[in-house]
This record gives structure tokens, C-alpha cells and sequence, in this order.
């Protein structure tokens, strides 16, 4: 699977249906975000753990050369520090991602709504342009009939006429 980033989810484009984008590929792209957010929480709870770990072992009393305490004390709070830093990074980096996931999922919703509603409106006009144009046919059917009873009674007339002769 390739790692999400904010720049696929700007350029995600959907293949279009009748009916809107296409479902299964809306929620495969979601599920694929969603695992990028475990990966990011994977890696947070990863930091935390090493981080408790820096700091479990910078409680244990270690035995250290006389002259230089400052310096590995230094150098302790220095290595904290640092996987505070990242843990930080890490935390800003998930809050971002799923912001922007989030942000771009409604988006997307809405983009997809806005089309369909464009299509019904379509449809809605077509149709009535078609109800329009049957009622026409339907009006013109009924004249020509009236036109083909009324010039079968005058070819009556005309042959009862004849007849008559």
C-alpha cells in the first residue's frame, strides 16, 4: 500500500457515475487514509514507549566516572529532550494529516453532492422536456384523426353519391 500523504489526498480524483463518484472507490481511498492514521498512532505509541524507556533508564542509578556527571546528565536530558521533540513532531504531523483528511473528505462529499444534484436537475429538465414534447405528438395524433374520420366521411358521402347515380 503507498504511504497517504496531503498531496494524494489534494490530487485524488474519483472516476464518475451515473449516480455520482464511484462508492467502493470513495471508501477504499478512506480506508486507505485511515490505515496512514494507524501508521501515524503506531509510531506515536512507538516514540512513547522509547521515550518512557529513555526516561526508565535515566532513573536507574548508572555508575559514572567521577569527573564528567554533568556531561552524561547533559547528555540524558539532551537525548529527552530530543524524543520529546519528535514525539511533538510526530503528534503535529498526525493532528495535520487527519485535518487535512478530514478537510478533504468533506470536500469531496460536497463536490459530490453539488454534481448530483446537477444531474437530477438535468434529468429533471429532461424529462420535462420530454413529458412537453409527448404531449405535442399526443395533441398531434388527435388531429390527424380528427382530419382522417372527417376525410373518410366525406369519401363516404362521395361514394354513397356515386352509388345513387
Amino acid at each position: 500500500m503507498p504511504q497517504i500523504t496531503t498531496d494524494i489526498i489534494a490530487t485524488k480524483e474519483f472516476a464518475v457515475k451515473p449516480r455520482g463518484y464511484d462508492q467502493e472507490q470513495v471508501d477504499k481511498f478512506l480506508d486507505d487514509i485511515c490505515d496512514e492514521m494507524d501508521n501515524q498512532q503506531n509510531l506515536i505509541k512507538s516514540l512513547q514507549q522509547q521515550l518512557r524507556e529513555a526516561q526508565a533508564a535515566s532513573a536507574r542509578p548508572v555508575p559514572a566516572p567521577a569527573p564528567e556527571p554533568r556531561s552524561q546528565e547533559a547528555a540524558l536530558n539532551s537525548s529527552e529532550n530530543s524524543l520529546r521533540e519528535i514525539l511533538q513532531m510526530a503528534q503535529k504531523v498526525k493532528d495535520e494529516t487527519i485535518a487535512d483528511a478530514r478537510k478533504k473528505a468533506e470536500e469531496i462529499l460536497s463536490d459530490a453532492r453539488t454534481q448530483a444534484e446537477k444531474q437530477l436537475g438535468s434529468i429533471a429538465q429532461e424529462r420535462d422536456s420530454l413529458s412537453h414534447q409527448l404531449e405535442e405528438l399526443r395533441t398531434t395524433v388527435t388531429d390527424y384523426r380528427t382530419r382522417f374520420e372527417s376525410l373518410l366521411s366525406e369519401q363516404k358521402q362521395a361514394l354513397e353519391k356515386i352509388a345513387d347515380l
